[in-house]
C-alpha cells in the first residue's frame, strides 16, 4: 500500500532483526508455562529419585529461564545485521543452554516406568514443537535448543533398557523421535524462509513507496515550477501586448486611409489571437489558485445556447459549415451561467476548429427521473470532423495537447480549451463523456442537474452602450510605453489623464490635483506594488475608485486582489473592457 507523501518512511527490519525481536518478546511470556512443564516432570521424577536432586534440576531450569529473560533484549531499530551479530550469538548460546538444561531430565529415565517415560517424551516433544514458533524457525537458534532436547530423548530411549517385554520399543521410539526432530527442523526452516520472504516483500514495498514519494515530490515541484513559469512568462508577454492593444485602440480613433485601416484591422486580429492564448494561461492559473467561485442557480438553457449559436455562426459559415441548434424552450438547469457558457463555448470553438466540412450540432435534452420530471440535462456538441483516435480520448483533456498540429499553428490555440472544460466541469459538478470515430466525427456530452423550478423568462433587450464620462484619471505604471499608451487611449475618449511612475510621485500629484479614479499597475518599482499604492491614495481620498491592472497571473496575486476587494484587469486589456470597467467603477462611486 503506497505511503502518503507526507508520512515518514521507516525502512523495514531484516529477518534477523525480526527473529531477535520475537525471541526477546517471547522470553517475557513463556517462562511460566515452561517452568510448569518442568515442575510436572520434576513431580514425576521425585517418585523415583531423591528430592534434592530433582529440585536442583528444577532450580537450574528456572535459573536459565531467568537468565534468558534478563540477557535477551530488544534490538535497536537502526541496527543492521552486522551490528546484530553479537546479539544473535548470545541468543544461540542461551537457546543451547536452555536446551541442554531441559535435556538433562533424561537422566531420570532409568527408574521411570514406561508410562512416565512416555509422558516425559510428550512434554519434551511439545516444548520442541512450540520452539518452532517462539524462535521463528531460525536454524541456529532452533537447532541449539531442539537438538539437545530431542537428541537426548532419542538417545535415552535407545540406551536405557526398556521395562517392557517388547525389546523393539526403545529402538522404535528412538527412531520415531529422530524422525520427528527432522520434521520439526524442516518446519522451522520453512517458517524462517517464509519470514525472509515477508521481509523481502516489505523491503520491496518500502523501495517502491520511496520511489513513489520521490515521483510525487518531483511532480509537485514540477507543477509549482510550471505555475511560476506561466505566471512569469505571461506577465512578461502581457506588458508589450497590453501596450500594443492600447495604442491600436487609440489609433482606431484617428482619421486613417483605407489601407491604413486595413493594416490596423490585421494588427488587431493578431493581437486578439495572442490575447486569447494568454487568457487560456490565465484561466489555468485561476483554477490552480482555487479562487474561481461558482454561483449556481436555476436558469433557462435555451437563451444561453442561442447566444452561443449566434456568436459562432459567422465562424462556422466562414469555414463552410452549418451550425445547428436544438434546445426546448422550457429546459432549465441548475448551474453557473458564466462558467457553463465558457465550457460550451470552448467545446463549440474546438468542434468548429477541427471540422473541415459538414455540420456542427449544439443541442440539449432532458433525462426524466422516476417521477417523470426532468432529472438530468444533456448538452451535446457534435461535429462531422476528423474524429479522435481512441488512444487519445483521455489525452485531449490534458494541457497543451493537440492533435494534427505538429507545427503549432497559433491560429489553433495552445491546446488549453478542453483542459479548461474538464476543470470547470469538475467545479460545476458536470460529468463529461466523449465519443469519437475517425472520419465520422466527435460528440462531447455534458451531463448536469436539471432545475427543479424555474423563474419566468424575461425578454432580453440590448441596452445602449453608455458614453465615456468626462473625468480626471490617475495612471500609475512603471513602464513608460504603457503610460503613453494609456494616455493616448484615454485622452482620445475625452478624459484628462495624469501619469505617475511610482507611488510617491502619484501621492504628490494627487495631493495637488485629486483624481476621479486611479488605474494602477500591480508591479511597480522596488518594494512597491499596486495594492499598497491604492491604500496610500485612499488615505488622501478614502472613497477614491481604483482599478488594478496586472500582467501577473500567479495565484497569489489573484488572491491578494480578491481579498482587497479590487477589480483586477489582466493585461492585455481590450479598450472596450477597460472603458467598461472605468464606467462601472465611477457609477458605483456615484
Amino acid at each position: 500500500m503506497p505511503v502518503p507523501s507526507n508520512a515518514p518512511l521507516s525502512p523495514p527490519h531484516s529477518a534477523v532483526h525480526e527473529v531477535l525481536s520475537l525471541v526477546a518478546r517471547q522470553v517475557g511470556l513463556i517462562p511460566w508455562p515452561v517452568f510448569l512443564v518442568a515442575a510436572l516432570i520434576a513431580s514425576i521424577a521425585m517418585r523415583s529419585y531423591p528430592g534434592w536432586l530433582v529440585i536442583g534440576w528444577l532450580l537450574m531450569v528456572g535459573g536459565v529461564l531467568t537468565l534468558r529473560w534478563r540477557l535477551l533484549t530488544f534490538p535497536t531499530d537502526d541496527a543492521d545485521d552486522e551490528a546484530l551479530a553479537p546479539a544473535l550469538r548470545k541468543a544461540i548460546v542461551l537457546s543451547g543452554v536452555n536446551g541442554v538444561t531441559h535435556a538433562m531430565c533424561v537422566f531420570f529415565f532409568p527408574l521411570m516406568t514406561e508410562l512416565e517415560r512416555s509422558v516425559l517424551t510428550m512434554l519434551l516433544a511439545g516444548l520442541s514443537s512450540g520452539a518452532v514458533g517462539s524462535t521463528s524457525g531460525h536454524p541456529a537458534i532452533y537447532s541449539a535448543y531442539a537438538v539437545p532436547v530431542m537428541g537426548g530423548l532419542a538417545l535415552a530411549w535407545l540406551v536405557v533398557p526398556s521395562n517392557a517385554q517388547q525389546g523393539w520399543l526403545g529402538t522404535s521410539m528412538s527412531v520415531l523421535i529422530v524422525m520427528y526432530l527432522l520434521v520439526l527442523m524442516s518446519l522451522a526452516r520453512g517458517n524462517y524462509q517464509s519470514l525472509q520472504r515477508a521481509v523481502g516483500l516489505r523491503q520491496k514495498a518500502f523501495q517502491l513507496n520511496r520511489e513513489l514519494r520521490q515521483a510525487l515530490d518531483a511532480a509537485e515541484h514540477a507543477n509549482i515550477a510550471k505555475t511560476r513559469f506561466l505566471a512569469s512568462a505571461s506577465h512578461d508577454l502581457r506588458q508589450p501586448l497590453h501596450t500594443l492593444t492600447l495604442f491600436s485602440a487609440a489609433l482606431n480613433t484617428e482619421n486613417l486611409s483605407d489601407r491604413a485601416q486595413d493594416i490596423v484591422g490585421h494588427m488587431n486580429t493578431a493581437i486578439r489571437a495572442l490575447g486569447e492564448q494568454l487568457s487560456g494561461l490565465l484561466d489555468l492559473s485561476k483554477l490552480d489558485a482555487g479562487i474561481i467561485q461558482t454561483q449556481a442557480c436555476a436558469m433557462h438553457l435555451a437563451p444561453l445556447l442561442r447566444q452561443l449559436h449566434h456568436e459562432f455562426t459567422p465562424l462556422a459559415h466562414s469555414k463552410g459549415l452549418r451550425l445547428v441548434l436544438t434546445c426546448p424552450e422550457s429546459l432549465g438547469v441548475h448551474s453557473d451561467g458564466v462558467h457553463l457558457s465558457r465550457v460550451v463555448r470552448n467545446l463549440l470553438d474546438n468542434a468548429i476548429k477541427y471540422c473541415d466540412a459538414g455540420t456542427v450540432w449544439l443541442g440539449a435534452e432532458a433525462l426524466p427521473g422516476q417521477d417523470g420530471l426532468p432529472d438530468r440535462v444533456l448538452i451535446k456538441v457534435r461535429d462531422t470532423g476528423r474524429g479522435i483516435p481512441s488512444e487519445h480520448h483521455r489525452q485531449v483533456f490534458e494541457e497543451f495537447f493537440q492533435l494534427d498540429n505538429p507545427e503549432r499553428d497559433r491560429t489553433k490555440g495552445l491546446g488549453l480549451g478542453l483542459s479548461i472544460v474538464q476543470r470547470l466541469s469538475q467545479l460545476l459538478d458536470i460529468r463529461i463523456s466523449l465519443e469519437s470515430e475517425i472520419g465520422v466525427g466527435t460528440q462531447v456530452t455534458l451531463n448536469m442537474g436539471a432545475a427543479t423550478s424555474m423563474l419566468p423568462q424575461t425578454p432580453a433587450h440590448d441596452e445602449p452602450e453608455a458614453s465615456m464620462p468626462m473625468c480626471h484619471m490617475l495612471v500609475i505604471d512603471d513602464e513608460t510605453e504603457v503610460r503613453a499608451a494609456m494616455k493616448a487611449l484615454l485622452t482620445s475618449r475625452g478624459c484628462r489623464v495624469t501619469l505617475a511612475a511610482s507611488t510617491d510621485e502619484a501621492i504628490r500629484l494627487a495631493a495637488d490635483d485629486p483624481p476621479d479614479i486611479a488605474l494602477v499597475d500591480f508591479r511597480l518599482r522596488a518594494e512597491e506594488n499596486g495594492i499598497k499604492a491604492i491604500r496610500k491614495l485612499r488615505q488622501l481620498q478614502p472613497s477614491l475608485p481604483a482599478l488594478l491592472v496586472s500582467g501577473d497571473t500567479a495565484p497569489d496575486r489573484l488572491r491578494e486582489a480578491q481579498e482587497e476587494g479590487l477589480l483586477l484587469l489582466h493585461k492585455p486589456v481590450s479598450a472596450d473592457t477597460l472603458l467598461q470597467a472605468i464606467r462601472l467603477a465611477l457609477e458605483e462611486e456615484d
